[in-house]
């Protein structure tokens, strides 16, 4: 049978101008789906031995944030199995816009350090617990921190705020303490626990001792 339409450079050219962008889509969808099939079938300590941090930077490297946060690990949750991190891209990537509004909906991770767009944009959706009841009982200490940018309203399903500005986050841009794991923008960092951790009294301690963690002091270095 001959081709009536025969396959030349030109239409070849002219169906990928128009439909790059679907083979985009297929190509990140496939390389998200390989990445959620082997996180979900490697072995993962129970939700109640480990804490999970994901963290949206776009300097930082796994090797540096497991090296600046073993310490804080061993000596505020000793009895986890593991504390991990997830390192999400700069939030103008959009494989990794892509990566946290799936993680986030599948109830992934304890602890999110996001850019203050996002923070806001997923507290307002409820994604994140009011820090206020631990931070008033001394459980956080965020003594010294502003943390006004922190509280945000819960918006309804039309996109309008309902009620007070709630402290769903903690701001990092005061703690330059994490520039130790090479998180040079800090400053646009707000930190938050999420509503579905499942092992809340761990996260809250570790989330405690990593903000102390970013306390710089006069010389410069990181306070444990």
């Amino acid at each position: 049978m001959k081709i009536k339409t025969p396959i030349t450079k030109a239409r070849l050219r002219t169906h990928l101008a128009y439909n790059f962008w679907k083979y985009l889509i297929a190509i990140v969808g496939s390389i998200f789906a390989w990445n959620l099939i082997y996180t979900t079938t490697a072995y993962r300590a129970p939700q109640e031995k480990r804490v999970d941090l994901y963290i949206q930077s776009t300097y930082i490297t796994e090797e540096s944030t497991e090296k600046f946060i073993k310490p804080i690990w061993e000596s505020s949750v000793p009895d986890m199995e593991t504390v991990t991190s997830v390192i999400l891209a700069g939030s103008a990537d959009y494989y990794s816009n892509m990566q946290l509004s799936v993680y986030i909906m599948a109830g992934e991770g304890d602890i999110y350090l996001l850019s203050t767009a996002d923070f806001k944009n997923f507290a307002s959706q409820g994604a994140f617990i009011d820090l206020a009841p631990y931070i008033e009982s001394g459980q956080i200490n965020v003594e010294g921190i502003d943390i006004s940018a922190g509280k945000v309203a819960l918006v309804n399903d039309e996109g309008l705020p309902v009620g007070d500005n709630i402290q769903f986050g903690i701001p990092a841009y005061t703690l330059s303490g994490y520039t130790d794991m090479g998180m040079q923008d800090y400053g646009n960092i707000v930190m938050a626990v999420t509503t579905f951790n499942g092992n809340q009294e761990n996260v809250l301690k570790f989330f405690d001792a990593f903000i102390q963690a970013g306390r710089a002091s006069e010389t410069g270095t990181a306070q444990q």
